[in-house]
Formats: C-alpha cells, sequence, structure tokens
C-alpha cells in the first residue's frame, strides 16, 4: 500500500510539473486560498502567458469544487475595497494577465466542497483561440498572499 501511495504522489507531482500550454496560451502559478466551509466564496490565482501571434480571450471557467466560477476585480471606491463582476479578459500577444490578490481574481461560488491547505482541485480555462486549458489549482492557507511555498505548474491541455 506505502508503494502505491509513493507510486501515486510522484505521479502526481510529475502531473503538476510542466505549464498548461495550448495554442501560445500558457497559466502558470494556479492556486486558491482555503475556505472555512463551503458557505463563503472562494478565490484563485493564477498568470496567464499568450506567446502566440494573435490576441486571445479568456471566456469561460469551469471546476467541479464550485457550482460556479466567474472573474472579478477588486477596486478601491471611497477608501473601501470592492469586488465587481469583471468582463472577459483579453490576453494581448506576447502579453499576460496576472490574477492575483487585491486585483483581477476568479470567485468560486457556491463551494461544492472545503478547499483545504495542501490540497489541489481542477480547474478548465476556455479560450476563445486556444480552446481549453486545464490546470491544478494548489491550496494555499486561509490568509495567503502567494502561492503555496511548494507551488507546481500544471497539469495539461486539450
Amino acid at each position: 500500500m506505502r508503494l502505491l501511495v509513493g507510486a501515486l504522489t510522484i505521479l502526481l507531482a510529475s502531473g503538476f510539473a510542466a505549464p498548461a500550454l495550448s495554442d501560445g496560451i500558457q497559466v502558470k502559478g494556479a492556486w486558491a486560498r482555503a475556505s472555512i466551509g463551503t458557505e463563503r466564496p472562494g478565490v484563485a490565482y493564477m498568470t496567464i502567458h499568450n506567446s502566440g501571434a494573435e490576441s486571445d480571450r479568456l471566456l469561460a471557467l469551469n471546476t467541479p469544487v464550485a457550482e460556479r466560477a466567474m472573474l472579478h476585480q477588486s477596486v478601491l471606491q471611497d477608501g473601501v475595497m470592492k469586488m465587481r463582476p469583471a468582463a472577459n479578459i483579453d490576453i494581448p500577444p506576447g502579453g499576460m494577465v496576472m490574477l492575483e490578490p487585491g486585483g483581477l481574481h476568479l470567485m468560486l461560488t457556491k463551494l461544492q466542497k472545503k478547499l483545504v491547505r495542501g490540497e489541489a482541485f481542477p480547474l478548465t480555462l476556455t479560450f476563445e483561440h486556444a480552446g481549453e486549458v486545464r490546470v491544478h489549482v494548489m491550496i494555499a492557507g486561509m490568509g495567503a498572499k502567494q502561492a503555496p511555498a511548494q507551488e507546481q505548474d500544471h497539469d495539461h491541455h486539450e
């Protein structure tokens, strides 16, 4: 049994070793904060690079850990930080978009399970040209301001 667990650990770690890449779109450093439970929304972050020759647009997000995943933007309004839904984002050729605390981020509503530090969950990003890019999102602590120290890059693409 220990041999099986060790082999699965190595297999999973090697699956996280390469960034997710599809038609010039590369997703790196996907991570989320642990949640208290499932009542409050979760949040996830990452960096999206476009090494392609044309602009691409993030159209949809999907994960089994939340009923809905959507882009949000944190904005400072009258001295108060507020979150607002964000439109689909364009990633220019040769450019990148950072989803990070205090800025653009993914809001995960109606969590289907608690997000637990040290675990990971799958996330599919759908782009206008690159199609689906699947990543594993590593879960950091509740108050984390950056990816977990053992952060790994992602999985695979279609």
